[in-house]
């Protein structure tokens, strides 16, 4: 799921009984499904979390709520809207906000990704953050207990800035919170020490502000972690804080977590979701049997570890994404690649030519590959690789069969279009040849109905002429 570099260490469980002080107050302080709802919810308590990712859910199905194509952040005209519909709204001073000005929008924004509850869809031509119903069908089933465990485990397993970036995941985000926990945990901190600037306390507060990130800062308090104060932001500036310390349920939640051995759920994604256990030989008369063992979801170890302590009983149920479904029909896809054309002697302008596509769905995306190069007059003589952004927006990588490493998410020959998990409107990077890095940009712009006479890969239609793959001194 996230790979990890060598010098990084996570703590190891601390197996010894929970506090009786902590049990204390989880249990006094920790809502029960059956005394208050999420309606009742105020910001003082632990799960204003779940009132503001609610009233975030609220907003987008309002709201067409426009993205970048790029980054897929909200466009600024949204901000000061949904901030001011927030438990915690913030003042900033910026003249031009934008999703990150405002932490709890940008932290709420991540587990709103991270739980698939939001995805980016396209509607004429803008990139639209939207609600999907089946998910959103799951998450009102569930009672207050386990919406604020599926938003915190969420934020432990799938809550990453990497979706905002064209890039793999490297880190969770909650690896920083665990990791600066102690520093808070010990002392109250003090972001606006009259004394001198330079004071200690300062110094350790500023830095761990840094490491933290706002946004974690801001889900840390909506969890109720910690208590924050703020104040006027200072012309042309952003949000203030001028104080920050643990909560008593913080400390006893944290220490909660120091029992179990949560970082498993890190590891635990796989390609498939089955495998199957061989049984040993059988005796005579007997079948011999492989067991189809279901792997747990991240969330699901979490519950469980969680449980062995005997806590929260009230946790049954988690949030459900919807299987993934296979698109049969014609995928209409639109090939550009972006080029320098020499207009005269020491004049070039950079056009882009592309080729429409229409392929078969049963055809695999190697079959793909070898369309788009055949449409602009490539060689087939070098591995390929095809990127996109899931449905959590992280990047995925789909590798030429004969690709060495194994960063990737499959090969192109084992994967059917009618089984890439992409929707229409979606923008894919296409590499062919990592040596001289042609790159393609490639957008699903619609699937239509099957067409029996259609066997193979076909040009619908095109735009310029295709560059030389080699160029005027390599055609020997």
């Amino acid at each position: 799921m996230f790979k990890f570099t060598p010098f990084l260490t996570l703590p190891q469980p601390d197996r010894k009984p929970l506090s009786q002080l902590s049990r204390k107050v989880l249990s006094e302080t920790i809502f029960s499904a059956t005394q208050i709802s999420a309606t009742q919810l105020s910001a003082t308590q632990p799960n204003a979390i779940v009132q503001d990712f609610e009233t975030f859910i609220e907003f987008l199905q309002l709201h067409k709520v426009e993205v970048s194509a790029n980054q897929q952040a909200i466009a600024p005209k949204y901000l000061a809207e949904l901030n001011s519909r927030l438990s915690h709204p913030v003042t900033i001073d910026f003249q031009r906000p934008s999703q990150k000005s405002y932490p709890y929008i940008h932290g709420l924004y991540l587990l709103l990704r991270g739980s698939a509850i939001a995805v980016v869809k396209l509607d004429k031509k803008k990139n639209i953050l939207s609600i999907d119903p089946q998910v959103l069908t799951s998450w009102q089933g569930l009672n207050a207990i386990e919406k604020y465990f599926n938003l915190l485990a969420t934020w432990i397993y799938y809550s990453s800035e990497d979706i905002m970036d064209n890039d793999r995941r490297a880190l969770p985000e909650w690896y920083f919170v665990v990791s600066s926990w102690g520093t808070i945990a010990k002392e109250n901190l003090n972001f606006t020490d009259n004394s001198t600037n330079n004071s200690p306390n300062n110094s350790k507060s500023n830095e761990w502000l840094n490491r933290l990130k706002l946004h974690n800062v801001a889900l840390l308090n909506l969890f109720g972690f910690i208590e924050l104060q703020d104040t006027e932001p200072l012309a042309g500036k952003g949000w203030r804080l001028t104080k920050a310390k643990a909560s008593p349920f913080g400390k006893a939640l944290m220490e909660l977590l120091e029992k179990t051995d949560w970082k498993r759920g890190l590891f635990n994604e796989a390609e498939d979701d089955l495998f199957i256990e061989p049984q040993s030989e059988p005796r005579p008369g007997e079948t011999k049997l492989n067991v189809v063992v279901q792997k747990s979801t991240p969330t699901e170890i979490l519950q469980e570890e969680f449980q062995a302590l005997d806590l929260f009983p009230e946790w049954e149920n988690n949030l459900e994404l919807p299987e993934p479904e296979a698109q049969d029909g014609i995928f209409i896809f639109k090939v550009s690649l972006p080029t320098y054309v020499q207009k005269s002697k020491d004049k070039f302008s950079k056009e882009t030519i592309w080729r429409k596509i229409a392929i078969p769905s049963h055809l695999t995306l190697y079959d793909f590959s070898s369309a788009i190069l055949k449409a602009f007059d490539f060689d087939n003589d070098h591995l390929h690789q095809f990127t996109y952004k899931d449905r959590q927006g992280f990047v995925k990588t789909i590798n030429h069969p004969y690709t060495q490493h194994g960063d990737g998410d499959g090969f192109t020959d084992e994967i059917l279009l009618r089984a890439w998990q992409i929707n229409v409107g979606d923008r894919i990077t296409y590499v062919f040849d990592f040596g001289d890095w042609w790159e393609f940009n490639v957008v699903l712009e619609s699937i239509d109905e099957p067409d029996p006479k259609l066997k193979k890969a076909k040009v619908i239609d095109q735009k310029g002429k295709a560059p030389k793959q080699y160029g005027d001194d390599d055609d020997e």
